[in-house]
Formats: structure tokens, sequence, C-alpha cells
């Protein structure tokens, strides 16, 4: 099988769905005008010296535009970089020095910002159309897939951001996996051709994980928006027929504020493990979800799908490696867990980046032998998939044996009042780390430690595993990819326990 550009997803889509189209607050075009669009903007790139192995920026919200850039660069083989405008500036402006992009293209929501960035050539968005419409139409190219395309930043969660780059072929395999195991299998997220999809996910996490390429490529209508709030979104999903959405947990919980139903929308939930009160409202919803396990260092890992020993029960906590890709949950000394063990969950697939960008002692600590440790604790499944638990980082590890705190966070979701928790862990004199639970709500502490206690009873958890304090909080704080930022809660509540 050969390898495809980047560029080969709209080409057939505007082949075999001219006329579906992509939505977004900027613009309404076809696939066929979008590719005609993407021409004019390769000439218009063109003209200023931008090619092969040029980096360039983009700061902007889902746009139509955005995902035009992103085709017209693939169209060049050039490099695209799309900025997490959630970072911390000074993170931002390291990150700029350290790639130095040729150009900048910037929306005017973000002027002040992209003002602060090394960039010697900055395009602001507002003129894009003037451009598209004055500029003449570039060749439509076979581009090399083996070009450098994407270069993807992590959200820093556990340290300064880590930069991954992929050859668009890499990026079309990694998109192309999540079609085949939301096609092929069955799943509650199944997606095909007559689906309208709502890409919740920012530009800057995987390219909309990969909802630029899937889209054209089923021909699919692809549907943006700005912000994520409840009653826009809701408001969107109804004027545009959405069918099917993907979004990470809090920006369901939003979601859900706006109280209506939402008959038989599929919804495709990543980045943290589900709790079991959101699934359980998502479910009087009228939602359907499948869970995905992935992230930017590696793409699409994993997607939940009942096969023979997993049923629709199982979906929340449950994934299976999409096709070519490989799993293993490897143990502290190096060796493999067997099923009901715990241990770093391993990964590989032909679509891996080589390593982190500009950081070989970070490449070596994470790729080795050809395989990525992900720092996520899990265990395998008996017919080769994975319950992922947790992160390394963020499970507890008291008096030698792991608690895996997304475990603890389900149960303590199920008590009426509690919105949002987290549990994180604490230094303990005596065990090492002990968890901590900090939630939102007006549920009480006695009430969440009761249910912990009945769940100890039901055999779901270890006693040992309830958590020493639950406190109530107004608000958590969330990454720069809408996940709760427990490393921030964690140096909170150290500092708060520190002074008691």
């Amino acid at each position: 099988m050969s390898k495809l550009g980047a560029s080969y997803p709209l080409i057939r889509g505007s082949n075999l769905f001219p006329e579906r189209v992509v939505v977004g607050p900027d613009n309404r075009v076809t696939y066929k005008e979008m590719l005609e669009r993407m021409l004019r903007l390769s000439k218009y790139l063109e003209e200023r010296d931008i090619g092969k192995g040029d980096i360039v920026a983009v700061i902007d919200f889902n746009t139509v535009r955005f995902m035009e850039i992103a085709y017209a660069l693939a169209n060049l083989e050039a490099i695209l970089l799309p900025i997490n405008f959630r970072l911390p500036p000074l993170t931002l402006a390291e990150i700029i020095n350290e790639v130095r992009p040729r150009v900048l293209f910037y929306s005017s929501p973000f002027k002040q910002l992209a003002g602060s960035l090394n960039v010697n050539e900055k395009i602001l968005l507002d003129e894009y159309e003037g451009i598209i419409k004055s500029s003449p139409r570039a060749t439509l190219r076979k581009s090399d897939p083996d070009a450098y395309y994407a270069l993807l930043y992590t959200s820093g969660t556990t340290g300064k951001p880590k930069g991954a780059l992929y050859r668009q072929w890499k990026m079309m395999e990694g998109a192309l996996s999540i079609v085949h195991q939301l096609s092929l299998y069955e799943t509650p997220a199944r997606l095909t051709s007559k689906d309208t999809m709502l890409s919740l996910i920012p530009m800057f996490h995987i390219l909309s994980w990969g909802s630029i390429f899937i889209a054209p490529f089923i021909g699919a209508k692809l549907v943006f928006v700005e912000k994520v709030a409840s009653e826009a979104i809701s408001n969107i999903i109804k004027d545009e027929g959405v069918t099917w959405l993907n979004a990470v947990p809090t920006m369901i919980y939003t979601l859900l504020e706006a109280k209506e139903r939402f008959n038989g929308l599929k919804v495709l939930l990543g980045g943290s493990p589900v709790p079991a009160n959101l699934a359980e409202r998502m479910k009087k919803a009228g939602m359907v979800f499948s869970t995905i396990y992935g992230a930017t260092d590696m793409l699409a890992t994993s997607i939940s799908i009942v096969t023979d020993h997993v049923n629709e029960d199982d979906l929340r906590v449950i994934t299976h490696p999409v096709p070519y890709a490989e799993v293993k949950v490897v143990r502290e000394g190096g060796v493999k867990a067997g099923v009901g063990e715990s241990g770093e969950i391993w990964y590989r697939s032909p679509w891996m980046p080589e390593g982190y960008y500009m950081s070989p002692e970070k490449t070596k600590e994470s790729f080795v032998g050809g395989w990525f440790k992900t720092g996520d604790l899990g265990e395998p499944t008996i017919d080769g998939g994975i319950k992922v638990l947790d992160r390394v980082k963020d499970a507890i590890k008291s008096g030698g044996e792991w608690i895996p705190s997304s475990t603890l966070e389900s149960i303590i979701s199920e008590v009426e009042g509690v919105k949002m928790v987290a549990v994180i862990p604490v230094k303990d004199e005596k065990w090492g780390e002990r968890p901590v639970a900090v939630y939102i709500g007006n549920a009480d502490a006695d009430a969440i430690r009761k249910h912990m206690e009945e769940a100890v009873n039901e055999g779901r958890i270890a006693k040992w595993w309830i958590p020493d304090k639950f406190l109530k909080v107004e608000e958590l704080p969330l990454t720069s990819t809408g996940k709760v930022n427990k490393r921030e809660i964690k140096a909170t509540m150290e500092k708060m326990l520190e002074g008691e």
C-alpha cells in the first residue's frame, strides 16, 4: 500500500463529495470550494518563498481558514505549527524561539499575544479573505508523503511542552486509524459519511484529533465553533443537524448545563477517564459514547469497541488498539503485566514520531527499543485491550502499592451533588503518599465518605484506598486542553496542608 500525502483527504472529498460543507464561525464552504481556496492560498505563500521544510505557525480558534491553511501547507510540503494559545505566554515564547517559524498567521483576538512572539513576518487573519480573492490559483501538487508536515506540542501538563514532528503519511495513517476503528467495529460512536461532525477539540491538539482529515476523507459535513459554551453548542447541534462530536469530559459537563435532550448524539470522548456520573448523565440526555486513548506524542492508540469479552457497559473504561497499533503493560523491573496486574502502558505503531523535536534527552527517556513509554498506568485485558487507570505521576503510591485516582474519582462522582472531582496524592510520612479528594458541588464530605465505605463493602475498592480528606472548592483549574490540572491542584493542596 502506498503512503498518502496530507492533501489527499481534501482531494478525495472534493471529488466524491464536492457539495458537502465545512462550517465555522468565519465561513461556510464546500469541499470543492475549499480545494480551490487552498490552492489560492498556496500561491500566496509560494510568492513569499514558503516551501518544503519551512515552518508556519497559526494562532486561531477552530475555523474554516485554519483548515485551509493546514491543507495549503501540505500542498507546499511546509510544516504547520498550531499554537496552543492557552499556554503561558513565556512558554509560547520559548517554543517560538526554539522553532523559529518563517510566518505567523493570527486572528485579531490574539493580537497582543502575536505581538509578543519573535517572528519576522506576521499575517493578520482579518485580511484572509482578501488574500484568497486576490491570489491566482497554484498548481495542485502530489506532495511527498515523507515530507515533514506537523509540529505538535504537548500541553505541558507534566513539565515543559515537548514537540512531536510528524511526516505527512504518519498524520494520515494516525487519522485514518480512527476511521477504521469507528467504522469497522461495533461501537456507540460509529462514524459514517452520513454524519455531521462537530469537532470541539481545538486545532492545536492533534489538529482537532485529525478531524480535518477524517471528515473530507469519508465525506462527512464538518462543523467548528469558536468557544465551548453550553447554549452556543446546543444551538449549533440543532441548527446544523450535528450527529457526532468529539470532546474531553469537561466539555460534555459544559454541554449538559444546557439541560437539553440530545437524542442519539454520538460522542467520542478522550483526554481523561470518563467518570461514572458523567456516563449516567449522558445516557439520560440521550447521548451514546465511545472512548479514545491517545496523545500528541503517539496520535490515536485505542478506541472502545464491543468484542466477545467486552460489552457496552465496559466501554467507559476499556479500549482496544486501533489497527496496526500495539500496546503492552510493563511492571516495575521491565516485566510484562498479566491480566489483573497494573503497570506503565507502552505503545508502538507505524505512525509514531521519531522522537521529540530538538530534545534528545527526553527522546532517550521515552522512546525505548521501538516502543513509546506513555507515562500512563494501566491493566491489560484478556482480549488484548487496556484499561487506562491514571497518569503514572497522578496515581498515588501508598505503602508501595498503587491507588488509581481515576477509580476513586469515578466512585465519588456517583454521589449526588458532586459535579466534578479530582483525587491527588499528598506526601505522608508513614505511607509515602495518601489520596485527598477535591470536589465541586453541594455534596457533604461525610456523605461522600459513607459512599466510599459502601464501595468497600461491595468489593469495588480496598478500604485503604479511601481518601484521607474530602475538600470542597469553588472551581478546579483546567489544563490548556480542558482537562483537570492535577499538578496545579497538588501544588495548592501541599501548601494548604503545610499550613495546617
